[in-house]
């Protein structure tokens, strides 16, 4: 098996077959439903999924395959709790949202055909539910217990690991939906103020990963794998990882809340000021006569 060298230590380069061949079944199944539904929808040849779309999606599996397939997921496993900080960031905040963005609403409405499948995802779907439900997994998988039996169980790990990235496309669904069939998407104040609640709660374990005795780390647990650089202890571990979910998650959230408050303005300001009709417009009897 080939290796990468970090720090002091040569880690292996696995190849994660199964998560490749998932990358590829999902690229297989997007490609294949444009293939089916294009002469349907479009028979005059009109493009049925934006190019941006298209790049979404891309970068969905891309994220998808970085989170669980490349070096960064034997870091996690084996050596570093920020390495595994990270791959959450990526599955909850980069995955998740890039693949909804990427679905156009036609394909979420085949996806979700299924009555018992659609009718989920609009009680689940529902902004204060799934908001909930994403804090609850959230919160739950830093857990110290359940971090120490995902450390010690591989289909434990993945099953976790699974319940984030579908609770955090719940989340993102109100917020990003192409269809309204599914899942309604939220009105622009809405939005903000739901983000805004998606910031506080991530804080808890951040805050006590941050705070906590660097000779006393959260999850000791990872005291038992080799170190990456001499001079990072568990404890410094701990530290980055909450530093990082802190300012990773709050940055990311806080910066899309601005961009939404500023198109929000910006669209209120194009109604209330928005052009004028020309003064020399005909009248309705002029232009009877």
């Amino acid at each position: 098996m080939s290796t990468i060298q970090i720090g002091q230590q040569a880690v292996p380069l696995e190849a994660h077959v199964d998560v490749v061949l998932l990358c590829v079944g999902l690229i297989a199944v997007y490609i294949g439903l444009i293939r089916k539904y294009q002469p349907i929808l479009a028979p005059n040849g009109e493009s049925i999924v934006s190019t941006r779309q298209r790049v979404w999606f891309g970068l969905a599996v891309l994220s998808l395959w970085v989170a669980s397939g490349s070096p960064l997921h034997t870091l996690a496993d084996q050596y570093l709790f920020s390495a595994h900080m990270i791959q959450h960031l990526v599955q909850a905040f980069v995955l998740a949202p890039l693949f909804i963005m990427g679905t156009p609403g036609w394909m979420l409405e085949v996806v979700t055909r299924p009555a018992w499948l659609r009718s989920f995802l609009r009680t689940f779907g529902a902004p204060l539910i799934a908001g909930g439900l994403f804090n609850v997994v959230l919160l739950g998988i830093h857990w110290p217990v359940i971090v120490e039996l995902m450390v010690g169980n591989a289909v434990f790990h993945a099953v976790m690991h699974l319940s984030l990235v579908l609770a955090s496309l719940l989340m993102w669904l109100p917020l990003l939906s192409n269809s309204d069939q599914v899942v309604p998407r939220m009105a622009p104040l809405p939005r903000m103020g739901y983000l805004f609640g998606m910031t506080i709660l991530p804080t808890v374990p951040a805050s006590f990963l941050t705070f906590a005795p660097l000779d006393r780390p959260l999850y000791p647990v990872y005291d038992q794998f080799p170190r990456i650089w001499e001079y990072m202890t568990v404890g410094q571990d701990m530290l980055v990882a909450g530093l990082l979910m802190k300012s990773g998650a709050g940055f990311l959230l806080w910066g899309i809340i601005a961009t939404m408050f500023f198109r929000w303005a910006l669209d209120e300001e194009r109604r209330e000021h928005g052009p004028s009709e020309p003064t020399d417009a005909p009248t309705p009897a002029a232009t009877s006569a």
